[in-house]
């Protein structure tokens, strides 16, 4: 029944299509003309009634809330339950978002799955990154963005200019199972530009316009109802509590739902058809034509709603409220950017053209060429393709363990491989075992030649061409360093060996009981003397690095191993350089208490020794606490700004950039390096 009437009834067309008033006329009349007699029209006019009564039961439904388990139970007023809400700008700059946007543009990529005929396309954007982007959170991210393929690069050489659009967080069905090796993409960002604070309470329930009300606010919990367009532009909805401070809701949930006025059109549809149903009845037609004019004339008189929809929105707070913020953005701009993105399975894939894909119907796996022909039927379980003619897989349930597969292309077969592959390295290496168990390995290159002989613990790459190996000996594990052709640059007598953000190798060593690290350059040249050991490493924020040596002494030396900052007799060293400056540390010989400040990059004290506690710089600013207070100083020793509370147990996340520091204070609350509120945790 519910199928006739979706397909019958011409009111639903207000609901699921959002028909407004000069459409609906015409909508109406078709369905009269689909009409063949005055008992079918009798018909339709009662399923007609009989749907209206449905949908507006259902819509009463939908509006009863299932209330949470706690909902009676009465907040705490200790200052652990207070959670304070982030900062919402009332302007965003346009400038910034652009550069962030097509700097985040530039590091995505897209999947495709090959299912012969067709294939599968999906976007590797997310519309949830840019509430990062923007900075504030978004309810409806989706609507901001249009997404167009403006080319398609096939891997057989083809190239197709289809604008097509491309939809978010979603797969897509193309014609074809051809290989995909980038696209170049246009996206249309609408993006706020200001933003508008709506407060309601008990007193003040609705705005004039009526796009948003309260419709009912009780203890910590408020329900609202906003229009399309409000909910599209939805930023947050924070509660206040008695104190007047603002609260993140704890729980939320949305709902769709027609509006008022198409409640009140459905019903006024419903007493029109009773009504002709009744002069039916009553025999007062002369013809069919006669009931079919005063069809049209009473039902195209009934005004038909101009927005359709509405949402539904139920917000609960850890603490009683008396009011809630409403933010969304009442002006937009636009900015458009073009970038390539490659397939995220370019670099596993063949360059001889041979590709993973799967059968739609039986599920199981094969490979194809670029055109999307089978060269192996699909019979397993499971694949993956490492690159080139590897594949990993498992072809029945009876096997014990995923094998590897070499591709035999004259025969069109995957043949068992006499080594199993576990991992590839930069797509030109291969780390490779024999039998089942893994606690052996080798490297091998892409010609099968074994690089590494195949008896090392592990074997991973952080730079080109030079492979860390750790080789264990059945009680400990040692670490070397190779280059590419399985020449030893490091024996392997290190634990461990780490490289650095800039190339720099840190080896360490223990000598009798002192743990020595000794760097070396990207020649792997050694810069450190033999007895010094670097406490730190050179990062992108400073060329400097501690060392300590061999009679404990602490220092700072460059990158040419110069002696920068000789050690101090009046104060310790012990942390690396952020943002020209560090922190250094004083003990009072009578309390044994530390205090701290800061020394420059030549080694001057620019800030005293006062503090309780101190942390690192994060652009022009640094958190420290002095007698129980914390704050944020310049580098000047002025107090930029006084922070609510000190950092708790969860600590602090430091950052090169510092709107991405975090601070976590004692209520969970988290600032940045500027002391906004970012989030809760």
């Amino acid at each position: 029944m519910l199928k006739r009437i979706s397909v019958t009834i011409f009111t639903l067309l207000v609901l699921y299509s959002g028909a407004k008033a000069q459409n609906m006329k015409e909508d109406i009349k078709k369905y009269i003309e689909s009409i063949q007699s005055i008992e079918d029209a009798r018909d339709k006019l009662d399923e007609q009634i009989k749907a209206i009564d449905f949908i507006e039961s259902m819509h009463s439904l939908q509006s009863i809330k299932l209330m949470s388990a706690d909902e009676d139970e009465e907040d705490s007023n200790e200052d652990e339950d207070y959670k304070p809400a982030i900062s919402i700008p009332t302007h965003i700059n346009g400038d910034s978002i652009k550069a962030k946007l097509a700097n985040y543009f530039q590091k995505i990529s897209f999947t495709q799955n090959l299912t012969p005929p067709t294939s599968e396309f999906r976007s590797g954007y997310d519309a949830s990154d840019l509430a990062l982007i923007f900075g504030i959170p978004l309810s409806n991210p989706d609507a901001l963005i249009n997404l167009t393929a403006h080319k398609i690069y096939y891997a057989d050489g083809t190239i197709e200019s289809p604008e097509k659009e491309l939809f978010l967080k979603q797969y897509q069905e193309f014609d074809h199972a051809r290989f995909i090796d980038s696209m170049q993409v246009k996206m249309v960002l609408h993006y706020p530009t200001a933003v508008q604070k709506i407060s309601l309470s008990a007193e003040q329930t609705s705005v004039e316009d009526s796009t948003i009300q309260m419709t009912s606010i009780q203890k910590r919990e408020a329900s609202l109802t906003l229009s399309k367009k409000v909910y599209n532009n939805l930023i947050v909805i924070q509660g206040i509590d008695n104190n007047g401070k603002a609260l993140d809701h704890t729980s939320k949930s949305t709902s769709s739902n027609y509006s008022p006025s198409t409640s009140i059109y459905f019903q006024e549809v419903a007493k029109e058809s009773q009504v002709i149903i009744d002069n039916i009845d009553n025999k007062k037609y002369a013809s069919f034509d006669d009931l079919k004019k005063d069809m049209l004339q009473r039902l195209s008189s009934i005004e038909a709603p101009e927005e359709s929809q509405h949402y539904t929105a139920w917000v609960q707070f850890k603490r009683k409220i008396k009011g809630v913020d409403i933010y969304y953005t009442t002006q937009q701009d636009s900015i458009e950017i073009s970038e390539t993105i490659v397939n995220r399975d370019l670099s596993r894939s063949s360059k001889k053209g041979f590709h993973l894909a799967s059968d739609s119907e039986t599920y199981k796996y094969g490979v194809v060429d670029n055109t999307g022909n089978w060269i192996i039927e699909p019979q397993f379980l499971w694949l993956k393709h490492f690159n080139d003619l590897f594949f990993e897989g498992e072809k029945d349930e009876n096997d014990q363990d995923y094998k590897t597969y070499k591709l035999d292309i004259e025969k069109r077969i995957l043949a068992p491989y006499k080594y199993q592959i576990a991992d590839t390295i930069s797509g030109k290496y291969y780390v490779v075992y024999e039998g089942e168990s893994s606690d052996k390995t080798g490297l091998m290159d892409r010609d099968e030649k074994i690089i590494i002989p195949l008896e090392k613990y592990s074997i991973y790459s952080p730079l080109k061409n030079l492979f860390i190996v750790k080789a264990s000996n059945g009680e400990t594990i040692k670490t070397g360093l190779y280059n590419e052709l399985g020449e030893v640059i490091l024996p392997e007598i290190y634990y461990p060996i780490n490289v650095g953000e800039d190339g720099y190798i840190y080896a360490s060593i223990y000598d009798n009981e002192r743990l020595l690290t000794t760097i070396f350059d990207t020649d792997i040249k050694q810069i450190t003397k033999d007895k010094w050991s670097a406490q730190n490493q050179f990062t992108p924020h400073s060329d400097l690095v501690l060392i300590e040596d061999e009679n404990g002494s602490k220092f700072y030396i460059n990158k040419q191993a110069e002696i920068v900052i000789p050690q101090s007799n009046d104060y310790e060293f012990d942390n690396e350089f952020w943002f020209g400056m560090t922190v250094v540390e004083q003990k009072d010989p009578k309390t044994e208490e530390y205090k701290y400040g800061y020394i420059d990059t030549k080694g001057k004290l620019t800030i005293p020794i006062e503090y309780d506690r101190a942390l690192p710089f994060q652009g022009e600013y640094a958190y420290v606490e002095k007698d129980g207070k914390a704050m944020l100083i310049d580098k000047n020793n002025n107090i930029y700004k006084a922070l609510p509370l000190i950092i708790g147990s969860w600590g602090y996340v430091l950052d090169i950039d510092p709107t991405y520091t975090q601070y976590r204070l004692d209520d969970d609350s988290v600032l940045d390096g500027y002391g906004n509120f970012v989030k809760n945790m």
